[in-house]
C-alpha cells in the first residue's frame, strides 16, 4: 500500500514538471547568447517574474466573480 502512494507521488510530481523541463533548456540558450546592458540573465528573471505576478494576480483576481454566481448545490 506505501509503496503505491510513493510511485503516485513521483507520478505525479514529474507530471507537473514537465513543460520546466522542457522550457529551462530553450531559456538558458536564449539568455547566453543575451548580451544586455543588464546581463544576461537578469531580464529573463524580471520578465518571468512578471509573468508570473500577472499570472497570480489573475488567478486571485478571478475568485471574486465565482463566489458572486455560485448559487448553491
Amino acid at each position: 500500500m506505501v509503496a503505491a502512494g510513493v510511485q503516485f507521488g513521483w507520478a505525479l510530481q514529474l507530471s507537473l514538471l514537465t513543460p520546466y523541463i522542457q522550457v529551462l533548456p530553450c531559456v538558458r540558450i536564449w539568455s547566453d547568447k543575451c548580451s544586455s546592458k543588464y546581463g544576461r540573465r537578469r531580464p529573463f528573471i524580471l520578465v518571468g517574474s512578471l509573468m508570473i505576478s500577472v499570472a497570480i494576480g489573475y488567478l486571485l483576481g478571478d475568485a471574486d466573480e465565482d463566489h458572486r454566481n455560485f448559487k448553491g448545490t
